[in-house]
């Protein structure tokens, strides 16, 4: 159980391998930054399951040299990735914030920053703005000069209010639905997170030029780095080879589009298409999808297979022969922006058949390693798979130019190398 007191280091997170230490990074030390002021991460929640790509990011960065303290507003909430050596890094979480101790101290501390908040007369932030007071004096004590946050939310609502009360500059690494659907109502809204940031990370270009149009005084301050994967993970499909499997993984939710790929599997079907279809994920659709499923008397045919681990996604992406991905805006025109299912299945040298939405278009370069179709469009989907079905030479050569675009552009070693040299040129 956690005693509320001062922050502490957590060196071994539960139910993780045993790896070879990695470097240590120490409060206030930061040899690999040379003149550039002590970087430290800040999150919302650490690790979390969803989001093992901010774990990656920071266990690579430690490997080039650039090892980084991280500090977690929240405990998580569910077990950890187990493959990652997470007990490598250094973790301080905040308090409880509804703990006696940091209610004390914020009551303590509030006075002496009353002006900034009664200032803005709202009280929506006023969890953001204790955590800025609780956090803001230990990061001055640690002498960490620069946050970066993941997702213009939350952790990067308090990393505003610690910059606005003890003047340490913050960053964001902006994802998707943080920016294309941000929270109604906030008192330090998605745009002014944006605006007040040293710089702003956006992994795609299409999310880059989205932010650039929604906040144009920060145009200049933001740049394109897309996420990464270790390659190395995933293994060979043989897209070429019969019968036609087609795999398709996430959420269960609206933007995933998941509905139209039932609707283009029931016209494959229909045009007596020798083929497999397997969606992996959970989520509030998955009622609607299994009554259609059953409707349409499309089982065993079309399987909902539920959650997965990552070592089984990567078994089933090398079992599979096309990739589809149907992402749609919602009805609050939410969207994906640059799906990491699509990257990894590219890693697994799949060919794609995906849409012309959002960041997508950089991922799937139509007939190099897919095709692309206008969303909410089960016709053109059903055409773009039967095409693709009906020609195993054509999946196989997709498959050898997708493996080669995620070299070139989502091997993980070089976007976090893009990121440090960020880093170094812009945290000053």
């Amino acid at each position: 159980m956690y005693r509320p007191g001062p922050m502490k280091p957590v060196r071994r997170l539960p139910s993780m391998p045993t790896r070879s230490p990695q470097p240590k990074i120490q409060p206030g030390a930061h040899p690999a930054q040379g003149r550039n002021p002590p970087l430290a991460y800040l999150f919302e929640r650490f690790p979390a399951f969803t989001q093992t790509f901010c774990a990656r990011e920071v266990l690579e960065l430690s490997r080039q040299g650039l090892p980084v303290p991280i500090y977690s507003i929240r405990r998580p909430v569910e077990p950890p990735p187990s493959d990652l050596p997470l007990q490598d890094l250094d973790v301080r979480y905040l308090p409880d914030t509804n703990r006696l101790r940091f209610k004390i101290e914020a009551k303590l501390l509030s006075p002496q920053y009353r002006q900034h908040w009664d200032a803005e007369g709202d009280t929506r932030d006023k969890n953001r703005f204790h955590e800025a007071l609780y956090l803001g004096r230990r990061l001055r004590r640690h002498r960490i000069g620069h946050l970066h946050v993941h997702f213009a939310s939350l952790a990067a609502r308090t990393a505003w209010w610690i910059k606005r009360l003890h003047g340490i500059p913050y960053s964001i690494t902006a994802h998707a639905k943080d920016i294309f659907q941000p929270k109604p109502g906030q008192r330090v809204p998605m745009e002014v997170l944006i605006r007040d940031a040293a710089f702003v990370i956006s992994v795609s270009n299409y999310g880059a030029d989205y932010l650039r149009a929604r906040v144009p005084e920060a145009a200049g301050r933001i740049v394109r780095i897309y996420n990464g994967l270790d390659l190395s993970r995933f293994r060979a499909a043989r897209p070429e080879a019969p019968p036609v499997r087609l795999l398709s993984i996430g959420r269960l939710i609206e933007k995933k589009g998941f509905i139209y790929l039932l609707q283009a599997c029931r016209e494959l079907d229909r045009a007596g298409l020798p083929f497999s279809c397997r969606i992996v994920g959970e989520g509030p659709e998955h009622d609607r999808l299994a009554q259609y499923i059953e409707q349409e008397h499309l089982n065993p045919r079309v399987q909902l297979i539920g959650a997965r681990t990552q070592g089984e996604i990567v078994d089933l992406l090398a079992e599979a022969s096309i990739f589809v991905f149907p992402a749609v805006h919602d009805r609050d025109r939410d969207s994906d922006n640059l799906p990491t299912v699509i990257a990894e299945a590219m890693a697994s040298g799949l060919p794609i058949v995906s849409t012309w939405v959002a960041g997508i278009p950089e991922m799937v370069v139509p007939d190099q390693n897919g095709l692309l179709v206008e969303e909410r469009n089960a016709g053109q989907l059903a055409q773009m798979i039967r095409a693709l079905a009906d020609n195993p030479a054509q999946r196989a050569a997709f498959g050898v130019n997708s493996r080669r675009l995620a070299e070139q552009h989502f091997d993980l070693h070089t976007t976090v190398a893009q990121l440090r040299e960020t880093f170094r040129q812009r945290v000053s």
